[in-house]
């Protein structure tokens, strides 16, 4: 066996002890005979079980019983904090507000960004759970090609997939960083997952660019890294664009929409192919320095499985029957 298979049997007994020891649940008959196991030998060690009723503890036995369900892998940092993390309380690509346990097309559910890689923290984000099954199976240039559309598919107004687009750029291009598109930052990126180098640009403008003082303190840590005169010119260009972008908004518009606003994504990318490689990796670097990120790396990619398309090395364990836990 490789040394870095997933023992599937070995990952159900793990679920099945967290069922037992942290959820009111009875054993169920449709479980895989290893989380039965698990939770059968989990329930012959301990005493009396907790009586929390906590959504987040609940939605990650669940996440992690439908994806042993599926074959799929979940990484170790997929946690309940994690998850605590991640939780939004709009849709991020619908903008409705999220229920939970109503089982409408409102409920939040935690989806992978990148259909092609695991349950991983840097590759997922919560949304609706109508907005998860229309998007379903499709990958990044399929849902960027649905924000072209005149009219909704599949339920989802074209805007409503560009968000999905930007929501899924990082993690579709995560291993393949020079073929990534621009696109106009739309949506708030969940706080863990894989951004490129210019949504971070854009987020830092995003959310500096409404009052001076904070324009001005960023401008101080990006202009350095301009190698020309052009280059500073046109930058602050487009910090005073996204300035004066965000105070046309109207007062209900999340300061997301700035970017859909004429003439944004022209000065971005103006300013963007006035920078030489050089300076673009040092302005990569310094607006990652200020917004507290790092480049990912293909260790940090690894959890993701992306050989195997995010499955487990071996065959996935008999079905869960819908409804569970």
């Amino acid at each position: 066996m490789p040394i870095d298979a997933i023992d599937a049997v070995e990952v159900g007994r793990m679920l099945g002890h967290d069922l037992h020891r942290l959820s009111r649940l009875p054993v169920q008959p449709h479980w895989p005979d290893a989380v039965r196991e698990g939770f059968t030998a989990a329930a012959a060690q301990q005493g009396s079980r907790p009586r929390q009723d906590d959504r987040f503890v609940r939605k990650w036995l669940q996440l992690r019983l439908g994806a042993l369900a599926r074959g799929r892998s979940v990484a170790p940092d997929v946690t309940i904090e994690l998850l605590r993390r991640l939780d939004v309380s709009h849709c991020p690509v619908t903008r409705e507000p999220l229920t939970h346990a109503t089982r409408q097309g409102s409920d939040a559910s935690v989806d992978r960004l990148n259909n092609d890689g695991a349950y991983a923290a840097s590759n997922l984000a919560m949304m609706s759970s109508r907005v998860n099954r229309a998007k379903g199976t499709r990958g990044f240039d399929e849902v960027l090609a649905l924000s072209q559309h005149a009219d909704a598919t599949s339920g989802l107004a074209p805007v409503e997939w560009l968000r999905l687009a930007v929501l899924m750029l990082g993690p579709a291009h995560a291993a393949r960083p020079l073929e990534v598109p621009a696109l106009p930052l739309c949506a708030p990126l969940p706080p863990t997952s894989v951004r490129t180098a210019l949504q971070q640009v854009q987020r830092l403008l995003t959310l500096n660019c409404g009052v001076a003082t904070a324009r001005n303190r960023l401008l101080r840590g990006l202009l350095p890294a301009c190698d020309s005169a052009s280059a500073q010119a046109r930058l602050r260009l487009l910090a005073d664009a996204v300035h004066g972008g965000l105070k046309r908004l109207a007062p209900e518009a999340p300061c997301w929409d700035v970017w859909l606003q004429p003439g944004l994504m022209p000065a971005l990318l103006a300013w963007r192919e006035s920078l030489g490689e050089r300076a673009w990796a040092h302005t990569s670097w310094a607006a990652g320095q200020l917004a507290g990120g790092h480049p990912v790396n293909p260790h940090e990619l690894a959890p993701w499985r992306l050989a195997t398309r995010g499955y487990l090395l071996r065959p996935p364990l008999r079905r869960v029957a819908a409804g569970a836990p």
